[in-house]
């Protein structure tokens, strides 16, 4: 290894563990618990009104509930936060200072902030599950896991997905929320819950296309949305999704050596 290169490991673990103990612990934590309660909230009702099919429900409901709701706006409170706070402070100037690339200081916030985000996306998933597993019979456990962890696994690429978008509105604006609003829930869940061809170009056509695939379930929201007559399969999606993933990376590795630091 060079010694142009030495310092970038460094620098990719300090900013991941600032970033991952900044939105994991303390009032930092909050904001995405408060998100990931909701899911849970629905199933509770659910169980108090005594659903006559718990199973159906997870995936009618808990499942795009989570994809139109869930990742975007935790997403948004996990990444956003650590930019702002960063910029606002005036410490990106000395982060971005060091004699390392300035990719890597944006590379460990991404990584802590995606690894401080995957607990609660896993609740937002699990907990709906386990309170609405025992309260019915009828289904295999099997049959919950597969759902449940299919549904995770969605969480999980769609929080690497959208948290990319994030990092890239963090570094790219100063008004980053109004942006990340319009993006991921204008052009992610309504764009990609309508018809015609712009919905092609929503990456929560390609999330709805994984859980159809790993959740079973339809791509639907218990009628209020559009059916998709022809969902893509897992491995379009996950090309679809990474390739995206990539651009936006690329995109906030350009506006962090645009734009003003100090």
């Amino acid at each position: 290894m060079s010694q142009a290169s030495t310092p970038v490991r460094p620098a990719v673990r300090a900013m991941s563990a600032f970033a991952f103990r900044r939105r994991l612990s303390g009032l930092g934590a909050l904001p995405n618990l408060a998100v990931a309660a909701i899911p849970t909230l629905v199933a509770v009702v659910a169980v108090i009104f005594s659903t006559d099919d718990p199973f159906g429900l997870y995936g009618d409901y808990i499942v795009p509930l989570c994809i139109y709701f869930v990742i975007p706006f935790m997403s948004m409170f996990t990444m956003l936060p650590i930019l702002g706070e960063l910029y606002e402070q005036g410490a990106m100037a000395y982060v971005v200072t060091r004699p390392v690339p300035r990719w890597a200081p944006l590379l460990g916030l991404f990584q802590g902030s995606f690894l401080a985000m995957l607990p609660t996306l896993v609740l937002s998933a699990l907990l709906p599950g386990l309170i609405l597993a025992f309260s019915g019979e009828g289904i295999a456990t099997g049959l919950w896991l597969k759902r449940v962890g299919g549904l995770v696994a969605v969480l999980t690429v769609g929080g690497f997905s959208y948290g990319a978008v994030c990092l890239f509105l963090g570094v790219w604006s100063r008004r980053s929320i109004l942006w990340a609003l319009g993006l991921l829930i204008g052009w992610g869940a309504v764009i990609g819950g309508l018809p015609g061809d712009l919905r092609t170009t929503s990456p929560h056509r390609y999330l709805m296309g994984l859980a159809d695939s790993w959740c079973k379930v339809n791509s639907r929201w218990s009628g209020m949305f559009t059916p998709e007559p022809d969902p893509p399969g897992v491995l379009a999606s996950l090309t679809v999704l990474g390739l995206g993933s990539l651009a936006f990376f690329a995109l906030a590795w350009l506006a962090c050596r645009r734009r003003d630091i100090l």
